[in-house]
């Protein structure tokens, strides 16, 4: 499947139970179950309450496809400009996809010497626009670029030219302005078919007006926070590709390691007990929690253990085997 395909498909399927499914089931069900509210200080009430969902809902909306339309964008360009060189190693490669323009989606595997002075290695996905020519063959080398713009690391071949995926532009800017659209027509439409010369009353919760960004607020708030917590039990770092420009490598030593209770996909969360000294020799102990899968628990044993750390926040680790972005 094409990665641009499968972003569009996986959104429309996504707004078809946020938007498709609740309208459907309002206008499906019994009209006598719709009559006017009585109330005109709660009609009033939703209808606040609409106006403040869908503004909301195209705030976060309209910066998210403003950040990924524009601003990833222009720190990549000028991360291409700033940043400092870095000549990385290709130890190897694997094609993930075709774009809908000839080119094809590879994750490589890039060896190098890091701002910090560390040697690692990272998977790192770019688009090959000119696959014939086999630039990015495992044994080669690529030019990077590396930057950090306040605490957003960058990291990108210094020949790299941005551009935005079509497909993916026109979806945002669909969806954005059917929101817009809907915000604005859907109620005069509705006050029309609906009202039955009751002005507002026939507002309540579950009008679509009303539910339709509540849901759509809802579940990006949900996805958010689900991702947020099994990055988090994970053991993740919150900005990877800034531990692995910036991170010290270093050896810890594992004094114990226990399980929580904490199960993600059925693997278990683990707690490390660490304890390393970082590049002044100042000690630090840690706790260290990351989901281990069932397959490796036996695996697993005190003593010597090399892991990442960042020097100006010495106590966010990462083990150096789980590196990667």
């Amino acid at each position: 499947m094409k990665p641009g395909f499968a972003i569009s498909f996986w959104s429309l399927y996504t707004l078809a139970f946020t938007i498709v499914l609740p309208t459907f089931l309002y206008y499906m069900a019994d009209s006598v179950d719709r009559q006017p509210q009585e109330s005109a200080a709660m009609a009033f009430f939703y209808l606040g309450l609409g106006v403040v969902s869908w503004l909301t809902l195209l705030f976060l909306f309209g910066r998210f496809m403003i950040r990924r339309l524009f601003t990833d964008k222009q720190r990549l360009e000028k991360s291409t400009r700033e940043g400092t060189s870095i000549t990385a190693k290709i130890v190897g490669k694997m094609q993930k996809g075709v774009m809908g323009d000839g080119s094809v989606v590879l994750e490589l595997r890039l060896a190098f010497r890091n701002l910090a002075g560390t040697d690692v290695e990272m998977l790192y996905e770019l688009n090959d626009s000119r696959p014939a020519e086999k630039r990015f063959e495992a044994g080669s080398t690529i030019d990077m670029k590396a930057g950090l713009q306040g605490k957003d690391a960058t990291l990108a071949p210094m020949q790299m030219q941005v551009a935005r995926n079509r497909k993916i532009v026109v979806l945002y800017v669909v969806v954005f302005f059917f929101f817009l659209l809907t915000a604005i027509i859907y109620p005069i439409f509705s006050y029309r078919q609906e009202s039955q010369g009751a002005g507002w009353r026939f507002l309540t919760l579950f009008h679509p007006w009303i539910s339709v960004p509540l849901i759509n607020i809802g579940a990006g708030l949900f996805i958010g926070s689900l991702l947020h917590l099994i990055s988090k039990a994970s053991g993740d770092p919150k900005q990877p590709l800034r531990m692995i420009m910036y991170g010290i490598k270093t050896t810890g030593n594992i004094l114990n390691y226990r399980q929580t209770g904490m199960y993600i996909n059925e693997q278990p969360q683990i707690q490390f007990e660490i304890e390393y000294s970082d590049q002044l020799h100042n000690h630090h102990h840690i706790n260290y929690k990351k989901i281990v899968s069932l397959l490796d628990v036996h695996k697993l044993s005190v003593g010597p253990q090399e892991i990442m750390f960042l020097p100006e926040e010495p106590e966010k680790i990462v083990f150096y085997e789980d590196l990667s972005v």
